[in-house]
């Protein structure tokens, strides 16, 4: 026993050593925006293969395996070039210990100071918003070990709220004609100088990780992204502010799977028994209690010699008030609908396809199942049939290698059932006041007056009852330059995230409504009390133009303009359409 065990400790010291001859740090971990990734999907797409692992963040060992796929000596001459500024970036031998500071100027200048006032009015959101000052600590002890932690000097996510009225009370976000991110300057809405702005909820990106070859383990507070889409994705979208995951991911050159944990506020936290709407807001002081857990697999297959990517996900959100933890649901290879557990769980399935049968063109969809009613079915008593929950996507893009980098385009088109990831909590009658389990989580944001639950979609940012239409054409040469004109249009019906669900009872016909939806008198709300108002499609139409310069090492330049036009805002018809001009500009000096 004891001679086995030594032999498995110098075979694992063995690969790792040798595998670290090759490069930097294996267990490095590069975020769901990097630009290598980004960079590597245009070279994938170019050659003519399917699309690298959407299956986000990376470390190094991975996306070096990616790298591996393509042969240099066959790329453009664009190509070459790309391919080198990637492999020039994972080759590069890291610091044992790294300490890096980034600081950003960043104005803010719209032109509605009346309509677009809070953190989602703006299509630079709060996560693309960079602080003003960012501390940066790397650790990379041993290849095979890797540590980052990123301290942001920021102002708050805002400074109060009103939960009568559902908003938040902030300048940051458009009261003001102009903002900025030197909140020094900014004093709070009630006159306190703005050091009271500073944000203490920090970090946001701090994790540990380990691995070897083909392997990695990730724990800590992480951005996370599953999915090819352009608008967003169905399981896992790019738009929270963070998890605190706990992930473990295993790939070869064909396969790839991925088990993953994230946890939330449990509902109760700001779901008070005593009120009959959400609260959104609490206090340091508040006890933390119950589990809210986001549990997945996810596997990957790459198949006809590269052409085509199949990817199967399943995941539970699973809830439990006195923060029961059954360890039963965390086996890495159970069929999560199989457990039976309705009143602590809630499962979606999901499955995703891209193909590239030709260079330069790439064609993907998404298909997810929150809830489905079989052809026919009828209520069984008095537990009627569930209404439906699914979402579609395609989409299609291509590039073409230009100058120094690649000019590339695509055209995405998707569509959300109103109920998908709403659900009731355990006897298929949602009551006002009582939370469900839903794929709508919360995340704590810390303000000057306490804490806020930012509740959002785990999925979809626009969430069910919307069909939605997004085209960007751009360019990129990786190296010193970027931009992207993008058009976004949707179509949105009148349930949101804090809608009631219900099920069929024959009256209503909920299994029948189709997106997107124009009623919302059969059912509640949690967090409007005159959702009945709504009676009307709102339909957004924002077109951007973003882009980045680099002028000298460690030095670049950037931007964003948006033009935003809502008609029937709100879901109310013949309400004022709303128009506004967003423009972002900003510098940043990393050292």
């Amino acid at each position: 026993m004891k001679r086995t065990t030594i032999a498995i400790i110098l075979i694992l010291f063995f690969s790792f050593s040798l595998f670290s001859m090759e490069v930097g740090n294996q267990q490095k971990i590069y975020p769901i925006d990097s630009p290598l990734y980004e960079a590597l999907i245009q070279l994938y797409i170019s050659t003519g293969i399917a699309l690298p692992s959407t299956t986000g963040p990376y470390s190094a060992n991975e996306l070096i395996l990616m790298l591996n796929r393509l042969d240099r000596s066959s790329l453009s001459k664009q190509g070459k070039q790309v391919y080198d500024y990637v492999y020039d970036t994972l080759t590069t031998t890291p610091k044992v210990v790294r300490f890096g500071l980034d600081a950003t100027i960043e104005g803010y200048v719209h032109t509605n100071t009346d309509d677009f006032t809070q953190p989602d009015d703006w299509i630079y959101s709060t996560n693309d918003r960079k602080p003003f000052l960012d501390i940066i600590l790397e650790t990379s002890p041993k290849n095979n070990f890797y540590g980052f932690t990123s301290i942001p000097i920021m102002s708050t996510y805002a400074e109060s709220g009103d939960n009568s009225a559902g908003k938040l009370i902030t300048d940051k976000y458009g009261s003001k004609a102009f903002m900025s991110n030197i909140f020094l300057i900014h004093p709070t809405v009630d006159g306190k100088p703005g050091f009271n702005l500073l944000d203490l909820g920090f970090p946001y990106r701090a994790f540990g990780a380990f691995g070897g070859d083909g392997w990695s383990v990730q724990i800590g507070r992480e951005q996370l992204s599953w999915g090819p889409g352009k608008s967003g994705n169905f399981v896992i979208g790019d738009h929270l502010h963070y998890h605190n995951v706990g992930r473990f991911t295993t790939y070869t050159k064909n396969f790839k799977y991925t088990l993953l944990t994230s946890f939330f506020s449990h509902p109760r936290e700001y779901y008070k028994e005593e009120e009959d709407y959400v609260s959104m807001f609490g206090s340091q002081d508040n006890t933390i209690n119950g589990l809210n857990m986001f549990l997945g697999h996810r596997l990957e297959w790459r198949f006809l010699k590269d052409k085509m990517n199949l990817v199967l996900t399943e995941t539970i959100m699973y809830q439990s008030e006195d923060n029961t933890l059954d360890l039963r649901v965390l086996s890495p290879a159970a069929v999560f609908h199989n457990y039976y557990i309705r009143s602590n769980a809630n499962s979606i399935i999901s499955l995703e396809v891209d193909v590239t049968p030709i260079k330069h063109l790439n064609i993907y969809t998404q298909i997810v199942i929150d809830e489905f009613v079989l052809p026919g079915e009828p209520p069984l008593g008095d537990k009627g049939a569930l209404p439906d929950g699914k979402g579609w996507m395609v989409g299609v893009q291509g590039n073409y290698p230009l100058l120094n980098g690649f000019i590339f385009g695509s055209f995405e088109w998707a569509m959300t059932d109103p109920y998908l990831y709403l659900r009731d909590k355990e006897d298929r009658v949602q009551s006002q006041g009582e939370y469900g389990i839903n794929y709508v989580v919360a995340v704590r944001e810390y303000m000057t007056s306490g804490i806020y639950y930012n509740e959002d979609f785990l999925g979809y940012k626009y969430g069910g009852d919307a069909i939605v239409f997004n085209g960007q054409i751009g360019y990129s040469d990786y190296k010193k330059w970027n931009a992207t004109l993008n058009v976004f249009y949707m179509i949105h019906g009148v349930k949101d995230k804090w809608s009631l669900w219900s099920q069929e009872d024959l009256t209503n016909g909920t299994s029948l409504e189709t997106t997107p939806t124009t009623d919302h008198s059969n059912m509640g709300n949690n967090r409007d009390e005159d959702a009945d108002s709504r009676n009307s499609v709102e339909n957004t139409l924002v077109v951007g133009l973003n882009g980045s310069y680099k002028i000298i090492k460690g030095l670049s330049v950037f931007g964003q303009a948006d033009l935003i036009h809502i008609v029937n805002p709100g879901n109310i018809k013949d309400s004022p359409s709303q128009f506004d001009f967003q423009l972002t500009i900003g510098a940043t000096y990393s050292l």
